[in-house]
């Protein structure tokens, strides 16, 4: 948000980004007053490379957001050299893939701007937020025009959000976690109950070890998944979750809610997560280098397997994986896969942006004429499974997970999609 508002942009400035990305990029896009230009994604890794940015360029395109997926660092290029010819520059996404490496240099390295998420799932975390760095030193006055307009959160909310990791943690590592807890869990129950909210922040101020932290907070962490992290029995079946799903999004089909606002009073992080983070920085080589080894015993795992093929790293990409995520070729349904793996215990998931971006009912008018052009986006978007390969997955996990997905693979599906080196344009011709 801060990029693009550094950037003046006026109604009729383009801004291109993937049609395979997160809702909130384009939220801001349309909060800065541009125009989104969607740009569909390559099949081999799911990401969108310099040549599909670069065929979508006009002299309304003002700046291109190159976003590497999963992990996995896009085919950056060319791009930043024929965008600034084209007076336009060039955001790199780095939400999924912090530590990565492209040819020899670190992701977010070659663009004007470079946005970091440092939200629960992602390789460092503080709760929430992220970090902005400005490569181009010509945009830095800019940038500072835009922060000063800004003010710090709240430190209740500050705390909210770090207290909120440490409850998090408490009630992930015990037994009674339900895989269906909601992500935010931590965060909700500091910032309802001010039982615990007190208890964490008493603790925390007077220096004691995290084992008595824990300890004390298990009796209402418990409580609180009880109350709130239930699931109802006939919510546990995959079947009926995926059939709800779906009747939701053909209401919001039905029902077109406005374009979201983003809250820009509170932009900058403060300094609690932003000490959180410091620290964290110290353990991210670790954090990365597990992920990456889970990762490899994953793909040596399904390497072959019918049905499922692995998103392809080509020379001179160093992957920083955030999960594994493999294509279902097969004919099962991803929630008959989905939910066998989860009733074994696995943290297995499918995407979780359940349509491409430019068919989201809130954004139906900024697509204009560009709906219904991008088939493979939406073939992606309902047969990605996400792989968990975090620091707690352990070898004999990976193995289990692997093992889950071999006994779908006699269902495999045929055709070009199948050897993940051909455009999205290829596949859709070939009808996937």
């Amino acid at each position: 948000m801060i990029a693009l508002r550094a950037l003046d942009l006026s109604p009729g400035d383009e801004v291109l980004v993937p049609d395979f990305t997160f809702e909130g990029v384009v939220d801001a896009i349309l909060e800065s007053g541009a125009t989104p230009v969607f740009v569909e994604p390559a099949l081999q890794d799911f990401n969108v490379p310099a040549s599909h940015f670069i065929e979508k360029m006009t002299e309304r395109t003002r700046a291109v957001i190159a976003t590497h997926l999963f992990g996995i660092p896009c085919d950056i290029g060319d791009l930043p050299a024929i965008a600034k010819e084209n007076d336009c520059v060039v955001i790199e996404d780095c939400a999924q893939c912090l530590g990565a490496e492209y040819n020899g240099r670190p992701v977010g390295t070659f663009g004007d701007f470079t946005i970091v998420s440092f939200n629960y799932e992602k390789h460092l975390t503080t709760g929430e937020g992220g970090m902005l760095a400005v490569n181009n030193p010509a945009f830095a006055g800019d940038v500072e025009r835009v922060v000063g307009s800004c003010t710090r959160v709240p430190l209740h909310d500050e705390k909210c959000y770090v207290y909120g990791m440490l409850v998090q943690h408490t009630a992930t590592e015990r037994a009674v976690y339900r895989r269906d807890l909601l992500a935010y869990f931590g965060q909700n129950c500091c910032r309802d109950n001010p039982d615990i909210f007190g208890l964490v922040d008493d603790m925390v101020l007077q220096g004691e070890p995290w084992e008595d932290v824990r300890t004390a907070l298990l009796p209402h962490v418990e409580r609180e998944i009880e109350r709130a992290g239930y699931v109802p029995p006939h919510m546990r079946n995959a079947v009926v979750r995926e059939v709800l799903k779906r009747a939701g999004e053909a209401r919001s089909r039905v029902f077109c809610p406005p374009i979201r606002t983003i809250g820009t009073g509170h932009l900058l992080m403060g300094a609690l997560r932003a000490l959180v983070g410091t620290l964290g920085l110290e353990e991210l080589p670790a954090v990365n280098a597990a992920r990456n080894r889970n990762a490899r015993l994953f793909y040596g795992a399904m390497q072959d397997t019918p049905g499922f093929p692995l998103p392809e790293i080509s020379p001179g990409k160093v992957p920083a994986f955030l999960k594994c995520n493999i294509l279902n070729r097969t004919h099962h349904p991803l929630s008959l896969i989905v939910g066998r793996a989860r009733d074994r215990g696995y943290e297995v998931g499918n995407i979780q942006w359940p349509r491409p971006v430019h068919l989201l009912p809130r954004f139906r008018h900024a697509a204009g004429r560009q709906r219904d052009v991008f088939p493979l986006t939406g073939y992606l978007t309902g047969r990605i499974i996400n792989i968990p390969i975090h620091c707690g997955v352990t070898s004999e996990d990976i193995e289990g997970m692997a093992a889950c997905l071999r006994e779908f693979s006699s269902g495999a599906g045929s055709g070009v999609a199948d050897r993940l080196r051909v455009t999205g344009v290829e596949a859709a011709t070939h009808g996937v």
